[in-house]
């Protein structure tokens, strides 16, 4: 359970720090490749339309390079890291 929560715990810090270093190079010259995003969606449009009550689904995820560069990084931390932590 533990090295659950530390990947899980490893894997938001890489998409959040990835997220900012994504936007914060993407107008820089020569790494703007980072800041390169692909957006999935599934957005529907109204599900349920009463008068009253106006029900609508979706979702939308958006990835950049840096957020995939550093998820590598922190699984290939977490399978160097986790037997030296949780090792007792």
């Amino acid at each position: 359970m533990k090295q659950a929560i530390y990947m899980f715990f490893l894997s938001v810090c890489a998409v959040t720090l990835g997220g900012l270093l994504g936007n914060m190079v993407g107008t820089t010259e020569g790494l703007s490749w980072l800041g390169y995003s692909k957006t999935f969606a599934f957005e529907p449009g109204t599900f349920l339309n009463i008068d009253v009550l106006k029900l609508t689904f979706g979702i939308s995820i958006t990835f950049n390079i840096a957020q995939l560069i550093l998820l590598v990084v922190a699984v290939i931390v977490y399978s160097k890291t986790a037997s030296k932590i949780f090792a007792g």
